[in-house]
């Protein structure tokens, strides 16, 4: 049954909205965009007033930069002007060789050899190293659990499979996103260590 007859069979609006929503949701940060934009269109959003106003004030322009190795991490604010922010870097006084590149101290929290942060696109690596992966994982359960946002229906289909190999195949398709291959990373980090490790040298 296609995902449009589906939600066509379903008489309870509420499950409709849900389901529709989780098949947005499963298709990745563009698919979700491009419907958030759909929604602000005028012709799509005529019969209800109150979403046309809501949808006003998401923000679906994403444009969150950084240079020079710099990490960014910002939650899109509604209903909020964007404001450029000043950060002015002084040494406290007496102090003469001041740092021009400096780096926050690195906490045991973030510590990891070669870890997750020094991948840049996540969703390459995993493409890149697809194969290894599904040879070489072995303590896959845990990995799964550590993925919050996967959909309890990918979580199933996942697990359903045989074999660890099929298993990790199968989640590799889910990673449709780059929070979610990020997400993956980590907890490869975490549960295949030296796997990892080896495959980042």
């Amino acid at each position: 049954m296609s995902e449009y007859d589906e939600l066509k069979s379903m008489t309870v609006p509420k499950t409709m909205v849900i389901k529709l929503l989780d098949f947005i949701l499963g298709k990745g940060e563009n698919v979700c965009r491009d419907f958030l934009i759909l929604l602000k269109d005028d012709d799509v959003n005529e019969f209800s007033p109150e979403l046309r106003e809501w949808i006003k004030t998401v923000d679906t322009s994403g444009n969150i930069s950084a240079s020079g190795g710099s990490n960014v991490f910002s939650p899109t604010i509604i209903g909020s002007t964007a404001k450029a922010i000043t950060m002015n870097m002084t040494a406290p006084s007496g102090i003469s060789n001041v740092p021009t590149n400096c780096q926050k101290p690195v906490r045991d929290c973030e510590k990891r050899e070669n870890g997750s942060r020094s991948i840049q696109d996540y969703q390459k690596f995993l493409k890149d190293n697809t194969s290894r992966l599904v040879q070489k994982v072995k303590n896959i359960d845990p990995i799964i659990d550590d993925l919050k946002f996967l959909h309890n229906e990918s979580i199933a289909n996942v697990r359903a499979n045989p074999t660890c190999q099929k298993k990790m195949r199968e989640l590799l398709d889910c990673v449709n996103c780059e929070s979610l291959a990020k997400d993956l990373v980590d907890a490869l980090f975490e549960h295949e260590k030296s796997l990892m490790k080896e495959m980042r040298y």
